[in-house]
């Protein structure tokens, strides 16, 4: 089948690795599900398998690709879930000691058809195309947990997003903006801050520029190497 790969890990010059060609049609084990492949998403997790980062080098070659939408053998209109738990895990996914992410340990989603466990097979909502749907898992869902459950905020308070452009930014401009949140957005460049306005940012900022004013949450998606900032 087709499939766009990293053939080995390079630390230092990833695309290096990037590998456009054919690969082994997949088995599909007990309690797993083959997918033809309609679309597929991009996300910074990829270069980190280019580079090595999570993942073992006898793991390689390995395609790419977290998150995408297809179609199973029956027709179904379906989008996977990229966190995979060991099995029987239940409960919150993220405690799972165990878990990873597409191309940590299965193939991604970057091939004609990639076979995932049962339950990271959901129903496509009949309002999204195969394109959208595909990139409203990694992303968005990390939005998603960053707003409504580790937050902690309320319509009407503020919120500072670091960044203005990336996939996890721009899901939480959104988010926020419709959840009644007054949305404040960083960004490097002109053209950053312009696309955080067309999304629906109240107001910009240049990275580093001192705030009108306290805002009641900063999101950001680096970690502590950027506190200080």
């Amino acid at each position: 089948m087709f499939a766009v790969y990293a053939a080995r890990p390079e630390a230092d010059d990833p695309l290096a690795a990037l590998t456009v060609g054919e690969r082994p049609d997949p088995d599909v084990p007990a309690g797993s599900l083959a997918v033809t492949v309609r679309a597929a998403s991009l996300n910074m997790h990829d270069l980190w398998t280019l580079r090595g980062v999570g993942i073992k080098p006898e793991q390689f070659p390995m395609i790419l690709g977290c998150d995408g939408a297809g179609v199973l053998p029956d027709g179904s209109e379906v989008v996977l879930h990229s966190v995979v738990t060991s099995p029987g895990w239940m409960g919150d996914e993220t405690l799972d000691p165990k878990r990873s992410l597409l191309t940590e340990r299965l193939q991604g989603t970057f091939a004609d058809t990639v076979v995932v466990p049962e339950r990271n097979v959901l129903p496509k909502p009949e309002s999204l195309s195969f394109a959208e749907a595909a990139c409203m898992g990694t992303a968005w869902l990390t939005a998603y947990r960053m707003l409504f459950v580790k937050s902690g905020l309320r319509p009407g308070q503020t919120m500072l997003v670091q960044g203005a452009s990336g996939g996890v930014s721009t899901a939480l401009v959104l988010l926020g903006r419709a959840a009644g949140m007054r949305v404040w957005v960083t960004g490097r460049s002109a053209q950053k801050r312009e696309l955080a306005c067309s999304l629906g940012a109240h107001a910009v900022f240049e990275s580093g520029a001192r705030l009108p004013g306290r805002v009641d949450g900063v999101f950001e998606t680096v970690g502590k190497a950027t506190w200080d900032h």
